[in-house]
């Protein structure tokens, strides 16, 4: 009775925030989990960390991820629980693309750097990025940032690269 009321009187877009009101609360619990666990990990020194693993950790590494295949499940929109300067390297492949940008991504690029040892390693991966960055770089010359301003990018995006 219950649930024919809700889908009787409730529209698709408050299901929808609903929906993902519990989503996030599930993601708040589990990143609460994983700074509990991080606890454990911090005081290691070099750390090693595999940002957005999914379901291919790395040996020797601290895999993070929302994931069960995860050694600690942590949200990267959220600051990282380790020490200043310690770890040896960040890692990730298909995962910085996900960020908002700017704002959760220039967090993420900020706790990182945050967390780095002084010359440490930071490496991420991102698909499909040849073109803009060809065209960026004046090896490429298809209009390829014109076209993207006037079609996705919202009125706050200065540079090209944004």
């Amino acid at each position: 009775m219950v649930r024919q009321f809700i889908k009787s009187h409730i529209t698709d877009g408050l299901r929808l925030s609903i929906r993902n009101l519990l989503n996030e609360i599930e993601i708040f619990r589990s990143h609460q989990r994983g700074v509990r666990q991080a606890r454990n990990i911090s005081c290691q020194p070099h750390l090693k960390l595999h940002i957005g693993c999914g379901p291919k950790p790395k040996q020797g590494w601290v895999n993070i991820d929302l994931s069960p295949h995860a050694d600690l499940t942590l949200d990267m929109r959220e600051p990282l629980p380790f020490r200043n300067n310690s770890c040896l390297m960040i890692y990730s492949e298909h995962f910085f693309e996900h960020l908002d940008y700017p704002s959760h991504a220039k967090q993420f690029l900020r706790e990182s750097l945050r967390v780095l040892e002084p010359a440490g390693i930071f490496s991420v991966g991102v698909p499909d990025t040849s073109w803009p960055l060809g065209e960026y770089a004046g090896t490429r010359r298809d209009n390829w940032f014109k076209i993207s301003k006037e079609r996705w990018h919202p009125a706050w995006c200065q540079t090209e690269m944004e």
